[in-house]
């Protein structure tokens, strides 16, 4: 009786100690699978070894730990738990004093909301955020975030792919930089011609029309014939035509409102030019100005403004459109509407030679650090979103 007790004792206690192994067992892997360790310790004949998780992926972790772009993973509450040497280098850190810090603590604080966004929606596809990430002295790294859920039996945790921005930014910046220098260039041409048309072109043609006006009074006295006085006053009309046509051209080309300071009183002066000479009634609805523009920028909004009017003189079949400037989130909006045919905008906008116009507003408007945004469906009218930063750092 007494060896029977003993032996269910005996199995009693092993299926104990198998239990407690058994559960170690499993926390163990369940730590493993969850990032929380990257080594542990294991008996064998030659005694104990520590064995590193690094040894059975060593291609793929130098593959990661040479890769140009910042890598990290988080565990589920967002807190590093493994980082590469580029992506400390991108916050000028040690990587191992990043183990253990939130990554969200790394983001600029009023980018945190919209991080914090994409890091729940992330799943086995990436979801892709541009950010900046704090350095320990406290600047700036532009950096492109794609977040990956990762996937498997038990695995939690999200694999960070970052990618600096620094050098793509500091092209843009040229590019703006060149484009600002091109359209000053421009403008100062325009210029140029403009006074050419203004004080020498136009000047000749009012002495010409002068000296035909006293050549047409000296025949008239010598009673000439009715067939040359006739072409007298035919050359006479074309030289008003010539004249109204390069005052026009001079306006057109550098309009004087455009050296004041405001895009408001520039808008209001297109608006009585497009009356006075192709009918067009234009609604100003001026719910803020522009006033610190650079002068080329308000001279290419100006640009662009007029060239949709025109659009619509062209193309829309009505008389009356809608002009409204206003900022809202800091950024320069104006939109031009009308409710008149309107036009298939997708095909439109896709077709380089039917679309010219608008391409053109778009790429300068892009190069500026703006963009143009066009709605318009047949029989629908036509409204158009021009957005600016303001401003001289937008440029």
């Amino acid at each position: 009786m007494n060896k029977r007790n003993q032996a269910r004792q005996q199995v009693s206690d092993e299926t104990f100690e198998l239990k407690n192994r058994l559960e170690e067992t499993e926390e163990t892997l369940r730590a493993i699978r969850q990032y929380m360790v990257d080594a542990f310790v294991v008996t064998r004949s030659n005694g104990e070894q520590v064995v590193t998780l690094a040894e059975a992926d060593y291609p793929y972790r130098m593959m990661v730990e040479s890769m140009n772009e910042g890598a990290l993973t988080l565990i589920p509450d967002g807190t590093i738990f493994y980082c590469n040497p580029r992506f400390a280098q991108m916050v000028q850190a040690e990587p191992e004093k990043l183990i253990g810090v939130r990554f969200q603590d790394l983001i600029l604080p009023d980018e945190q909301g919209a991080f914090e966004t994409i890091f729940k929606e992330a799943g086995q596809r990436s979801t892709r955020g541009e950010f900046c990430l704090k350095t320990v002295e406290g600047k700036c790294v532009p950096v492109q975030l794609s977040v990956y859920q990762l996937a498997g039996d038990d695995v939690i945790g999200t694999s960070i792919i970052a990618t600096d921005l620094t050098e793509r930014r500091q092209a843009e910046e040229k590019i703006r930089s060149l484009a600002s220098k091109l359209n000053r260039a421009e403008q100062e041409e325009r210029h140029r011609i403009s006074q050419i048309l203004h004080y020498d072109l136009q000047q000749q043609l009012f002495a010409i029309k002068a000296q035909l006006a006293m050549l047409n009074d000296a025949n008239e006295k010598n009673k000439v014939s009715s067939e040359l006085r006739t072409t007298l006053d035919q050359v006479q009309s074309w030289l008003s035509d010539a004249i109204t046509i390069t005052r026009n051209l001079s306006i057109d080309l550098s309009p004087i409102v455009l050296q004041g300071e405001g895009l408001t009183e520039a808008i209001t002066w297109l608006s009585s030019q497009m009356k006075e000479q192709y009918g067009l009634q234009v609604n100003l609805e001026a719910k803020g100005d522009f006033h610190h523009l650079d002068n080329h920028m308000r001279v290419l909004l100006f640009q662009a403004v007029r060239e949709l009017l025109f659009n619509i003189v062209k193309h829309a079949g009505i008389s009356q459109a809608t002009v409204t400037l206003e900022q809202v989130d800091g950024r320069g909006r104006i939109t031009i509407s009308d409710s008149g045919i309107g036009f298939d905008a997708g095909t439109i906008m896709n077709d380089p030679k039917t679309a010219h116009g608008l391409l053109i507003i778009q790429d300068r408007l892009g190069l500026m650090g703006g963009s143009i945004e066009v709605t318009s469906k047949l029989g629908d009218g036509t409204r158009v979103v021009i957005e600016t930063p303001l401003g001289g750092a937008s440029v």
